[in-house]
């Protein structure tokens, strides 16, 4: 936990503190009648996420209550980090299906694929030391390698508890547009630069990064990606990708194409569109439901 963290928390349970100390002494309403109790999910901690504890000497102090109503919490507010897409918010590896493929071969190349993921996650704390990410690569759009790499994150912010963020490499280049001068919103001063935006990115553990290969090839394109993925390379961070090419063909800067070689490691997705014959499933399913079958 960093100081920041650690002083929120500390800030956090000396409110919940105050906050339980007023209920002791606001039991008497204006008639001088005791006020029946609210009715809390959790009475221990009275739904303040902090529980108050009797230790030597008399003396009592707070930790975080047995609910896990904090836990929660930061649960919630990773997953809203994440900006993981409505579409794929609540998607994990275990249902990610394989039997949409339409070929044996198909079906083998996702099946492996999930399994690799289901893996990854399971033994993520060794696979971070390495730095070692995953790119999922078909030349075919709606392919499922997006719908993959977003389940491993989901799986390892509520498994593993790390943080992650999903953004599209048009997503990332947008953001670092709109901290230019005239794209500058009023307000924007030094906590909106662009060197700030490239370090939080660099910073964040888990970055799912989708679609790299679909911008056109700039100097000033190759240049930012190069900045963000050196600086992740040096610090081990993970980096999922997803393209609709393999890495030696991606046009971008041989120096980018070197250090995403370094960062992942390659997993070939079916060169077949699943998106489709998923919203047949998905518009059957509905009819069916509509005709109360």
């Amino acid at each position: 936990m960093n100081a920041t963290q650690e002083i929120q928390d500390q800030s956090i349970a000396a409110l919940a503190r105050q906050r339980l100390e007023i209920l002791r002494q606001t039991r008497l309403n204006g008639s001088g009648e005791t006020t029946p109790d609210p009715v809390y999910k959790c009475p221990k901690c009275r739904d303040t996420g902090w529980e108050e504890v009797e230790g030597e000497n008399g003396y009592t102090f707070m930790r975080e209550c047995s609910c896990g109503l904090m836990k929660r919490q930061k649960m919630d507010r990773k997953l809203k980090f994440a900006a993981i897409p409505k579409e794929f918010e609540n998607q994990t590896i275990e249902s990610f299906m394989t039997d949409c493929y339409t070929t044996p071969g198909n079906r083998e190349l996702a099946q492996m694929a999930k399994i690799i993921a289901k893996r990854y996650v399971e033994q993520f704390e060794e696979i971070q030391e390495t730095g070692k990410g995953l790119y999922f690569y078909s030349s075919v759009k709606g392919s499922g390698k997006t719908r993959l790499a977003v389940s491993i994150a989901n799986d390892l912010i509520r498994q593993k508890f790390v943080s992650a963020k999903f953004a599209t490499t048009i997503q990332i280049l947008d953001q670092i547009k709109a901290t230019w001068g005239e794209n500058k919103k009023p307000g924007d001063e030094e906590g909106g630069s662009e060197q700030t935006l490239i370090n939080d990115i660099i910073s964040v553990p888990v970055l799912v990064i989708d679609d790299i290969g679909v911008e056109r090839a700039k100097d000033w394109i190759n240049e930012r990606f190069y900045n963000i993925l050196n600086g992740r390379m040096i610090e081990k961070r993970i980096t999922i990708f997803t393209s609709n090419c393999r890495m030696e063909d991606l046009k971008l800067d041989e120096r980018i194409v070197n250090r995403i070689i370094k960062m992942a490691l390659p997993i070939e997705f079916p060169a077949e569109s699943i998106r489709v014959s998923l919203a047949r499933k998905e518009n059957s399913d509905l009819l069916d439901r509509l005709l109360g079958k």
